[in-house]
């Protein structure tokens, strides 16, 4: 039989001590489940330990209380009330003292509570850093049965709570985004003129995607992400990238948002960037005039996405096999012309193919195929003019190496929006929930979830020099 006494020790700075017993353990023969702790022992030890360290903190700390911070008079105990205190080592209760306000300075209550004003939000950093960070990776009920069964919780946390701690969370992102740059440069980029060579260009690629909405049909999420080519130090660049992402209807600054994520992967304003979208107008104008001298691509996919959905509608358009060929060779020869980067004859090779199926229509009016036909090879045209500008010789590029699709940004959509605004579950979002979800979802496949805690909490997990403890 072994027998074993978990025990806290207080050490107070003249060297005295005090114990406190926290857990008793009884182990009989060895077998694999009584091998080491259980889940129940260890959340049981460590709730304990969390009941000994704060109360020590509350009751060292309210020591300084019975002083006023304004003139040092002392101040008079009017009361005690409890307060209720969430982390992730369980729920405590902490004594909170009421004292009557100190007539040195004007007040607007006759009363205080310094506890109650240290802690105005009642749950720890650490326990909004787990609920986010689960909550933007699963579903907010899948999240609560997930900590309930490894923390020392008192009671079933509530999946409605896990929702607004995760949007308190990302409402410190939106708050701080209100003062954010919209584009570059920025000062502070560049610390010296002597600075080091930028880094590879860097690829940053923008798609949409559509989330169930609970009142509406569907509204759209903007995705994207920003992948560095190469560094000038030898590392590798992290084939991840960051991703972002937003709903364009609720978002008030979607250029802030981008500069934001485009700075955190430590852009230069020297450092050339290259914009790769599906060229949709919403995309067009948040790229514009976001970085000097950025080079923005039409991306090779969507156009030759809209070429292949053609195909077989220039083959059904007509019945003589040998026109159908004819047709269909032209529109390789568009496809040809768009992959060597000549918009303008690409053009006007469309033009001239509309012109043949018109002459068809002549001759067969209301036929469906034709029909179809001519206004898809309408919206073509007019897809390629609006983007002539963005289209590049995808053929020399592509030989030398050189990114010319968004296929990154493809996964980055299925990551972003799919994997946790799962469609096949039915689930339904406002866009505002949605909006603010995905900043602290982004945020956890980024790795800088921490970052947005500390918004809030600045000495959240910062890194400091571990004290040695005393010999016991």
């Amino acid at each position: 039989m072994i027998r074993m006494a978990v025990q806290v020790v207080f050490i107070a700075e003249d060297g005295g001590r005090e114990v406190h017993e926290v857990a008793r353990l009884d182990r009989g023969d060895l077998a694999p489940e009584t091998l080491g702790l259980s889940l129940a022992e260890a959340k049981a030890i460590t709730g304990s330990l969390q009941h000994a360290l704060v109360d020590a903190q509350v009751a060292r700390w309210r020591e300084a209380q019975n002083v006023c911070p304004d003139c040092g008079g002392s101040r008079s105990l009017k009361g005690h009330h409890r307060l209720v205190y969430r982390t992730p080592f369980g729920t405590v209760r902490l004594a909170s003292p009421r004292f009557r306000a100190c007539s040195c300075q004007p007040r607007t209550h006759r009363s205080v509570s310094p506890l109650a004003a240290l802690l105005p939000e009642r749950a720890s950093p650490e326990l909004l850093y787990l609920e986010t960070k689960f909550a933007s990776l699963v579903s907010y009920g899948l999240t609560t049965r997930l900590l309930g069964e490894l923390l020392p919780v008192e009671r079933p946390i509530g999946a409605e709570r896990v929702r607004r701690h995760l949007f308190r969370v990302a409402r410190s992102h939106e708050a701080a985004l209100d003062t954010a740059p919209t584009s570059l440069p920025v000062d502070g980029v560049i610390d010296a003129d002597d600075a080091p060579p930028p880094d590879g260009p860097l690829f940053v690629g923008l798609d949409g995607g559509y989330v169930r909405g609970r009142e509406q049909g569907w509204f759209e999420v903007i995705a994207g992400k920003s992948v560095a080519s190469f560094h000038r130090d030898g590392r590798d660049p992290d084939p991840g990238g960051r991703c972002f992402a937003f709903v364009q209807t609720v978002d008030e600054r979607p250029r802030a948002r981008l500069v934001d994520t485009l700075r955190r992967q430590g852009l230069r304003p020297e450092q050339p960037v290259i914009f790769f979208s599906d060229g949709a107008e919403t995309l067009r104008r948040l790229q514009r005039n976001l970085v000097p001298e950025a080079e923005h691509v039409l991306d090779w996919f969507h156009v030759t996405m809209r070429l292949t959905v053609l195909g077989p509608m220039v083959k059904g358009a007509w019945s003589d096999p040998d026109t159908a060929a004819t047709k269909t060779a032209a529109l390789e020869r568009i496809k040809w012309l768009l992959w060597h980067g000549n918009p303008a004859e690409a053009i006007d090779a469309i033009e001239d193919l509309a012109d043949d199926v018109a002459a068809a229509l002549e001759d067969t009016p209301g036929a469906p195929a034709l029909e179809k036909l001519a206004t898809t090879l309408a919206e073509l045209a007019t897809y390629i003019t609006n983007n002539a500008g963005h289209i590049i010789d995808y053929g020399e590029r592509f030989r030398g190496g050189e990114r010319i699709s968004t296929g990154f940004v493809e996964s980055a959509v299925n990551q972003v929006i799919d994997k946790r605004f799962d469609k096949r579950q039915s689930m339904r979002w406002t866009p505002r929930g949605a909006h603010l979800l995905l900043q602290t979802r982004t945020r956890v496949l980024n790795g800088d979830l921490d970052d947005l805690i500390r918004c809030r909490y600045p000495a959240f997990r910062m890194p400091s020099v571990a004290e040695a403890a005393p010999g016991l």
